[in-house]
């Protein structure tokens, strides 16, 4: 094989988003350049939202869908194995790759151009073609569902319900303590780490950016909670959330990590499309990731407030998107207009 091809690809794999950008992967390649091994670093993610490694599953399933559109577009047929190994759950894939003609993807370019945005989305309504390609966009990925949610009264009642995961990152200290390790405060631990989230990428106003780096301390969170920090910061979750043109939530049938795999692939494949298009994006994760460990009775050092808040999200999410009970909230996210995040996030080398 061609091996600034399959160094190509390796750029577009890198592309792939992880929650709070870990990058919990691996890469190794055959000395002839046909073949990739993928591998699951559990290391880099021990998250509470990581149960059973169903995030970095997620994670790897944007990497095997970006590797998979950029092999078609850069002209090579790949042959994909998913757990070549059963014994091993740390070797995700296998790729080989035969040489083939070109086929042009539209979703390609996005990929160098996808990006998380969490500001405040413009009131601004998605026309009714450019909904349905989003909406079309992941029917071909085998054993999931998509839902979504256009309607503006909808998508504000939705709103309420997704501002759960931000109050229970500021009250759970588990939680908060990842969320702040995974944060990048000035240039230089930006370079030096090649991974987590600059601080300009979280969204904050002016007036938040002065206040937010006392918020690392655990101390003061736990004081400021006594004054309702966690609900204010729940309401700017609100705030931004109840103007975004669409909302959608995918799930499976199956929650093993071929399930989430699969989640994955289908969350890329949104998210290209909306690139495609010009659109703000931003993945809701935590919440159904908390869910899916509420259903599995794995809701360790978690309270009776919090089990029941999250019970009542997973009833109202059912409900609203109509998802029935057999299967299993994997990830969401929102969906608008806005502007483009000056500041992005690296990605360390292959």
């Amino acid at each position: 094989m061609d091996r600034q091809i399959i160094e190509k690809i390796l750029e577009a794999a890198v592309k792939a988003p992880s929650g709070d950008n870990v990058q919990p992967w691996r890469f190794e390649v055959s000395q002839d350049w046909a073949r990739i091994d993928l591998f699951n670093l559990p290391e880099r993610d021990d998250s509470y939202y990581n149960y059973q490694q169903a995030a970095a599953y997620i994670a790897h399933g944007a990497v095997i869908e970006n590797i998979a559109i950029a092999s078609r577009h850069l002209g090579c047929m790949v042959k994909l194995k998913l757990f070549p190994e059963p014994q091993n759950p740390s070797y995700v894939a296998s790729f080989e790759f035969e040489s083939a003609s070109a086929v042009d993807d539209p979703l390609y370019p996005a990929i160098f151009t996808r990006e998380t945005n969490r500001f405040h989305f413009q009131d601004v309504q998605l026309p009714a073609e450019d909904a349905q390609q989003i909406i079309d966009s992941i029917k071909q990925v085998e054993g999931v569902k998509g839902y979504f949610v256009h309607d503006v009264k909808t998508v504000k009642t939705l709103a309420k319900v997704i501002m759960v995961n931000d109050r229970v990152v500021f009250e759970h200290k588990e939680i908060h303590s990842f969320l702040f390790d995974k944060i990048r405060w000035n240039q230089k631990q930006i370079e030096e780490t090649q991974d987590g989230m600059p601080v300009g990428t979280l969204g904050l106003n002016p007036i938040e950016k002065l206040f937010f780096p006392l918020m690392r301390f655990w101390w003061f969170v736990d004081l400021a909670n006594y004054v309702g920090l966690s609900r204010i910061i729940g309401a700017k979750c609100w705030y931004n959330c109840q103007n975004a043109a669409l909302i959608g939530q995918v799930t499976v049938q199956k929650t093993d990590s071929l399930g989430f795999i699969q989640a994955g692939r289908a969350l890329q494949r949104v998210w290209l499309e909306a690139a495609r298009q010009g659109l703000a994006f931003q993945p809701i994760v935590g919440l159904p990731l908390l869910i899916h460990r509420a259903q599995e009775n794995a809701l360790e050092a978690f309270s009776e407030t919090h089990r029941n808040m999250l019970e009542q999200a997973k009833q109202s999410l059912f409900g609203i998107f109509g998802i029935d009970q057999s299967e299993t909230l994997a990830v969401g996210f929102r969906i608008g207009k806005c502007k483009s995040v000056a500041e992005k996030t690296l990605r360390k080398a292959v």
